[in-house]
């Protein structure tokens, strides 16, 4: 359950310390209590020129981890970076709906976490190298499969729509 436990930034929180709800705080995670108690949770956000950054963490009993970290700037969410691709890579719609890839290898990209109704978008990006093509498990394009433009450092954007099953997918290349 959620507390009603908004503080004002740079506020220490230090009540329900040992009640497993979420706890939420509009200052950096510094000022959460030290670990101890397994299955707390805690979200903090800080927010500079615009930008806000939520983390969400958990307590283990013994320290807290991250485990999602999302941007928003301007009230609109910010682009992932998922990392260089390899010859593959699973991407996890927890860290965020926009994702960017940089495509170091032919891929094989995998999914986790979407949510039936949500629509996820990601940036594939194309090495200084080039020539790298790149496979979406899930992603059903119907009857446009997506040409990419595999020249060095280009952009392609494909955006998804997942139905539950697979994602209902779209294309666009950036200076085809």
């Amino acid at each position: 359950m959620v507390r009603n436990n908004i503080n004002n930034v740079g506020a220490t929180y230090n009540t329900h310390d040992s009640d497993p709800g979420i706890h939420v705080q509009s200052s950096a995670a510094g000022s959460r209590p030290a670990a101890g108690t397994a299955g707390r949770k805690w979200v903090s956000t800080t927010t500079v020129g615009g930008t806000t950054v939520a983390s969400l963490a958990y307590d283990t009993g013994s320290a807290w981890v991250t485990d999602t970290t999302f941007t928003v700037t301007n009230g609109q969410p910010g682009i992932y970076d998922a990392g260089n691709s390899g010859t593959s890579l699973a991407i996890n719609w927890n860290n965020g709906p926009v994702q960017k890839v940089t495509l170091t290898g032919n891929a094989t990209l995998t999914f986790s976490n979407p949510q039936t109704g949500s629509t996820y978008t990601l940036i594939l990006v194309q090495d200084g190298t080039g020539g790298r093509t790149v496979s979406l498990t899930g992603f059903d394009f119907g009857d446009n499969p997506p040409s990419y433009n595999t020249a060095l450092n280009k952009k392609n954007v494909v955006s998804g729509l997942y139905d539950g099953t697979e994602y209902l997918a779209a294309f666009a290349v950036k200076g085809a």
